[in-house]
């Protein structure tokens, strides 16, 4: 996992959490490889998870 941590500033462009759609005011979580935003640490994990299953899933297929 890399990400970075932002306290206490906004995304400079309105953006919303990639997992809940929610908006983004202040404080939020940013992947470092993908720039994605996520309001908290909950939503970034739970996208993780989901996106391994979904491509393990895939490469268990072909």
């Amino acid at each position: 996992m890399n990400f970075v941590v932002v306290n206490g500033r906004m995304p400079f462009r309105q953006n919303y959490c990639v997992w809940c759609c929610t908006p983004i005011y202040a404080g939020y979580l940013r992947d470092i490889a993908t720039r994605l935003c996520y309001c908290d640490h909950q939503c970034y994990s739970l996208y993780r998870e989901n996106s391994a299953l979904l491509l393990g899933g895939r490469v268990r297929a072909s």
